[in-house]
């Protein structure tokens, strides 16, 4: 029975995450390259450690969300990082959003220090991740799954198995693919309907029904509208995953052609400034090629 977890990466998502671990009672140990996301936890309990190696010891279980494949790199397999630390019959959980081939070296490396690993990436933002409505996937030994699973129940209202490990990362890159496509949709969308005349507020009427509604798409066009781009999910993390589903798609000859236009429009909202806005700000490209800002009347 699990009892004891350490979290790594108290960013938009671990920072949630690692909240809703404190709340089910779990024994939390926490690390953070920035100090100062580590304060909060200290306060409510948990124990701060000084590295990565460090915070993995003496726990049942380790977890950690980072922003890319070179902080997986370091945080894991740097000096002074988990695998230092880790010890045979220990679990550790992958909720990144890296490339398969990571999550399969990260599988490797953990087997030969006798510990298991699951690759968990998951969908949801900032709200979902407080609010522990996030949707996860995992990938790994069948068995360590099941260990886990009651924790991971904690964090979800979902949970998907898909196997061996690399196919969660395999999944999440796929569906980042549909999450791009559909804010770029959007984008487009509200600005062919701002150029046309049309009123915004009634456009999102009809978008909050018809048959190509979607939470995504409601959320953020009435967003959108208010000209708000407080960040759930950061503009220049969504291109760093379309790098990642180009890279990953390009080894496998899966053809991507509209993902290299919603890459070129993300680019150029970064370009612009926009990168750590949220990820609905790629808008802002294409209002500045049309010349209009989309908004409610």
């Amino acid at each position: 029975m699990i009892k004891k977890i350490s979290y790594l990466g108290l960013g938009t998502m671990g920072s949630g995450m690692a909240s809703n671990l404190l709340k089910a009672g779990y024994e939390l140990t926490v690390w953070n390259r920035s100090v100062e996301r580590n304060k909060p936890f200290a306060r409510n309990g948990a124990r701060v450690a000084d590295s990565p190696a460090n915070a993995v010891r003496d726990v049942d279980l380790v977890m950690y969300s980072l922003s890319n494949d070179q902080a997986v790199e370091e945080v894991v397999f740097g000096s002074n990082g988990i695998l230092s630390g880790i010890n045979a019959g220990q679990i550790a959980i992958d909720m990144s959003t890296v490339l398969p081939a990571t999550s399969l070296r990260e599988q490797e490396a953990y087997s030969k220090r006798g510990a298991d690993f699951l690759d968990a990436p998951v969908f949801g933002s900032k709200k979902e991740a407080a609010d522990a409505k996030l949707w996860i996937m995992a990938a790994g030994k069948r068995d360590a799954f099941e260990k886990v699973k009651p924790v991971l129940q904690h964090l979800g209202q979902t949970i998907h198995y898909f196997g061996k490990n690399g196919n969660a990362a395999a999944m999440k890159l796929v569906g980042n693919l549909i999450v791009a496509l559909e804010m770029e949709a959007l984008a487009e969308g509200l600005v062919l309907a701002q150029k046309a005349g049309l009123d915004l507020s009634t456009v999102m009427g009809v978008v909050k029904v018809a048959d190509f509604r979607s939470p995504l798409l409601v959320g953020n066009g009435q967003n959108i509208l208010k000209r708000d781009f407080s960040t759930s999910f950061a503009l220049k993390l969504m291109l760093k995953d379309a790098r990642l589903i180009e890279k990953f798609a390009g080894s496998l000859q899966s053809p991507i052609p509209a993902l290299r236009v919603v890459q070129k429009n993300l680019e150029s909202a970064v370009t612009l400034g926009f990168g750590k806005e949220n990820a609905s700000a790629v808008i802002k490209a294409l209002e500045k090629e049309a010349g209009v800002e989309v908004k409610a009347r």
